[in-house]
């Protein structure tokens, strides 16, 4: 688990990362909204109709009821007119069902009459009323007020259902329910889901890709693109160099180590022997950093006229000194153009009880390599020239 811990926290920590997790953050948001919105005005679109609809049959029905229909002892033959009136207004207009409720002396709901159930003056007037649109009912009896419909789920689908309350003078005698079949907008709510899912996947992994391919140009040192790479030695520049930076002070400064590097005596070979030769020199300085770097993931950046840095990663004090060490041994071999190649070398890892950020951390390897050129001046016992 730990592993897999620092493993995640490591990919986490690169910026190509965190702008694809940020790309994909708004590609889901933006999709969800889009969802969000095109579903609710759809459906309220369809309301809208479904409500007219159930208004507009309710106003044919509503003055049809026998007021026998809500006593004790109803002649079945009052029965058997008001459903088949019921159910020939259901069918001329389009319902799905509509079924008339009212409260017995108990105070429970129950059907009087079904369209979708014929068995009249049977089970139709001892089947209680539960779940849900209790509560829409009992409301009705109370308010006296029909509010707009709504979608349930049914056993026989998805449905939206209007209730009315039938009035005998000021009295709730009453409570019509209209019907309507909805299952074409629960499938389109899956449908829509389902688009939405395989687009907001499509976009997630379009946007990854471009991501990756956008930071592979500014990040990538083998990726030989003209905005990040130095063209006289093929090493990343300056421009490189910046944004890197930023993106370590971004995440965890603690596991890098800095090594800068300053070339010696290039002024004197371009007034002696002339810029060309100067162009040499430098290009002898980036192979020696170029071969100290093979076998590893450091990755080197010419910053200046004949100023170099490498940046390591998970490195100890002990490791960067090598390294130092070995870009000054590979200096030593290369004689390019019959010129003997000089560095002034520092180095520096970061360290939270002197740095307060990567910057500080490099200010000493600055000072390191500028104290190292001194030394060298003194040493070979030669005038310093502006480099």
């Amino acid at each position: 688990m730990g592993k897999l811990k620092k493993f995640i926290m490591n990919k986490i920590e690169k910026v190509n990362v965190q702008v694809s997790m940020l790309t994909c953050g708004l590609i889901i948001f933006s999709c969800l909204v889009i969802y969000l919105v095109t579903s609710g005005v759809m459906i309220s679109m369809l309301a809208d109709a479904y409500n007219e609809r159930a208004n507009l049959t309710f106003t044919t029905i509503e003055s049809h009821f026998d007021s026998r229909l809500f006593t004790e002892d109803v002649p079945d033959g009052v029965y058997g007119a008001a459903l088949s009136y019921l159910s020939a207004v259901k069918d001329n207009m389009a319902i799905s069902e509509i079924f008339v409720v009212r409260k017995d002396k108990n105070g429970d709901f129950q059907y009087i009459l079904d369209t979708k159930n014929d068995k009249i003056n049977t089970v139709i007037n001892n089947e209680k009323i539960t779940g849900k649109i209790e509560k829409e009912i009992n409301d009705l009896y109370t308010t006296h007020y029909a509010d707009a419909g709504a979608f349930y789920a049914s056993l026989d689908g998805f449905r939206y259902l209007n209730f009315y309350p039938i009035m005998d003078g000021g009295t709730v005698k009453a409570v019509a329910c209209i019907g309507i079949d909805a299952n074409r907008v629960y499938i389109f709510k899956i449908i829509l889901r389902v688009i939405v899912i395989i687009l907001i996947l499509l976009c997630c992994l379009i946007s990854v890709r471009f991501s990756m391919a956008i930071f592979k140009r500014i990040s990538n040192p083998l990726y030989q693109d003209m905005s990040n790479t130095d063209t006289l030695t093929g090493l990343k520049n300056k421009n490189s160099f910046t944004v890197d930076m930023h993106n370590i002070e971004s995440g965890n400064q603690s596991r890098y180590a800095i090594v800068t590097i300053d070339l010696n005596g290039l002024k004197n070979i371009n007034d002696s022997r002339g810029h060309q030769m100067g162009d040499i020199y430098i290009q002898n300085g980036a192979d020696a950093i170029r071969k100290a770097m093979e076998g590893t993931d450091f990755i080197g950046y010419r910053v200046g006229g004949d100023e170099f840095s490498v940046v390591l990663k998970d490195c100890d004090i002990d490791m960067v000194k090598n390294f130092a060490d070995r870009i000054a041994r590979m200096a030593d071999s290369i004689n390019r153009g019959g010129i003997k190649t000089s560095m002034s070398i520092g180095y520096a890892k970061f360290d939270a009880g002197k740095d307060r950020n990567f910057s500080m951390t490099m200010e000493r390897a600055d000072a390191m390599m500028y104290e190292n050129k001194r030394l060298y001046y003194k040493t070979k016992n030669l005038k310093r020239r502006e480099e």
